[in-house]
């Protein structure tokens, strides 16, 4: 069975100061048995915590410095 989202696809945000889109990187679809997600930017990898390429580290490479 595949998850699909209900609604039209999201906007594009608007861009920051620094000219990169504001994206909230949120999981958007998340496959349990697979434990695979999908972010709100497209990204897919994996839910398992000790993954170094997991969402976690997708998290830290996305993150923006505090201003």
């Amino acid at each position: 069975m595949h998850w699909q989202r209900s609604g039209p696809p999201r906007k594009p945000e608007p861009a920051g100061a620094d000219g990169l889109p504001l994206v909230k990187h949120v999981i958007e679809e998340y496959r349990h048995r697979m434990r695979q997600v999908t972010c709100t930017c497209g990204w897919q990898g994996s839910s398992i915590d000790s993954d170094p390429a997991g969402w976690k580290a997708h998290l830290a490479e996305t993150r923006r410095p505090r201003a």
